[in-house]
């Protein structure tokens, strides 16, 4: 009776660990939606600028609130790190898609492995946005579709670093039956 008992409680917590990182995965996958979005939306800018200097963009606000103002600086492809002879020279907002597009694929294996690794594009996106973000300030500009970005990087860490806890929690045992 006391293991028919401990067993359906095991069951109970198992179901509620797996709906827990069900909720995690499908957060995850929303904020990369939300982020697939904004960089679609910045790659359109970007690439309509270039075609049409006359093209104003709904997220050219003023002077000092452009995205197009961000998007043609010099950091606007490649980070302004990568070398314009480089063939992995191209708008930031490419990176963005592919990147969005990885962390929501990675997002639905539910191995330590995989989060870890989320943590880790965490991570450096957070890092990445932090210095866009100090290039925003060098270059006195607000732009509305880069802070989105940031914002949501800071999210996808956030759901990363809980997801983790959800699988750590989980235990050995019951996280052979997430696979």
């Amino acid at each position: 009776m006391l293991c028919a008992l401990f067993c359906l409680i095991f069951e109970r917590e198992v179901s509620m660990s797996l709906n827990s990182v069900q909720k995690a995965n499908a957060s995850i996958i929303s904020s990369c939606i939300v982020g697939l979005v904004l960089s679609y939306y910045a790659y359109i800018v970007e690439t309509s600028k270039e075609l049409d200097h006359s093209y104003e963009a709904m997220c050219d606000i003023s002077e000092h609130i452009s995205c197009t103002k961000a998007f043609m600086s010099e950091y606007g492809k490649g980070f302004g790190l990568i070398p314009k002879t480089s063939i992995f020279y191209m708008p930031n907002s490419v990176y963005g898609l592919v990147f969005y597009s990885c962390m929501a694929v990675m997002s639905v294996s539910n191995t330590y492995f995989a989060t870890i690794v989320l943590i880790i594009f965490g991570i450096l996106s957070n890092l990445g946005s932090i210095y866009l973000g100090y290039i925003l300030y060098m270059l006195k500009d607000i732009c509305v579709l880069c802070i989105g970005t940031y914002l949501v990087n800071c999210v996808n860490l956030i759901l990363a670093i809980r997801k983790f806890g959800i699988i750590s929690r989980l235990g050995a045992s019951k996280k052979e039956k997430l696979k």
